[in-house]
């Protein structure tokens, strides 16, 4: 894996990690991540999940063996408890050593009016190691090593590379583990409220909303949980300033086998290093 002493280019130590920005570039915020290292508070919820590394199998999960709660593992018809299906889905996601998927994601920033759109694979493997492998707009990426936080948006910011150190007490260990920390803070600072079933690409699903009862990053939160399965398929945040980023997750491989590799990242060569 790469470490964190690697460069290509000069590098730039800079307070927020989003803002390094040359003169003529767009906005950060226009970038097809769609992620503000600084919507992540330190501290708090805003831990690394260890739980992917935990070795429950997912046979379980689909097999005969798996047990429900009575009132998630009731009919699809049923409602069942949001609560109960929160912690279900949560369970699942706990008992994940990897996960690769397809991902459709939109962004749109209210304030800017601009609205953008990405698809590529999403790969997610045990501690602090995560990818957006983005092939439209093609190039762009975001990787974490398991140390650091690469984001790379040749689309948007050519010659840029922003870096940052990934630790439980920063602002990227909750961007590593987005759905980890929807789950943390659904359990712990927001009302969740069970919408009813929706279909997300051919699936049958609930869908929670999420409000905060205090201070947060976000207005809503939204999630899509597979009725079957209790993967999440789809989720939607809205952030104070109203920028709206939905994630569609398709073709679900959970306990797929990626390579340890995938999570390499080395700057091109020419580019500088932002480092947060």
């Amino acid at each position: 894996m790469v470490r964190g002493t690697a460069r290509s280019g000069p590098v730039y130590r800079h307070s927020s990690p989003d803002r390094a920005v040359r003169p003529g570039q767009t906005l950060p915020g226009e970038g097809m991540s769609g992620m503000d290292l600084n919507r992540f508070q330190a501290g708090g919820t805003a831990r690394l999940r260890t739980s992917l590394c935990r070795t429950a199998a997912w046979a379980v999960v689909f097999g005969s063996a798996v047990v429900l709660p009575q009132s998630v593992g009731a009919q699809q018809s049923e409602a069942p408890e949001v609560r109960d299906l929160l912690a279900r889905a949560e369970q699942v996601y706990d008992a994940l050593t990897s996960m690769q998927a397809e991902f459709d994601q939109t962004i749109e920033i209210a304030l800017l009016g601009r609205k953008r759109s990405g698809t590529g694979t999403w790969y997610q493997k045990g501690t602090g190691r995560f990818k957006m492998d983005f092939t439209d707009p093609a190039g762009d990426v975001i990787v974490a090593d398991g140390e650091n936080l690469w984001l790379y948006y040749p689309s948007t910011h050519p010659g840029q590379v922003i870096r940052s150190t990934i630790d439980a007490n920063t602002t990227g260990a909750g961007m590593v583990d987005l759905q980890g920390r929807i789950f943390d803070e659904a359990a712990k600072g927001y009302e969740a409220v069970l919408e009813g079933l929706e279909e997300v690409d051919g699936h049958s699903t609930w869908l929670v909303a999420l409000t905060p009862r205090g201070e947060s990053p976000y207005r809503l939160v939204r999630v899509w949980v597979d009725t079957e399965s209790f993967l999440v398929r789809r989720f939607e945040i809205t952030e104070e300033n109203e920028t709206l980023r939905t994630v569609v997750l398709r073709e679900l491989q959970p306990n797929a086998d990626i390579p340890d590799s995938t999570f390499s990242f080395t700057p091109p060569a020419g580019t500088d290093v932002f480092e947060g």
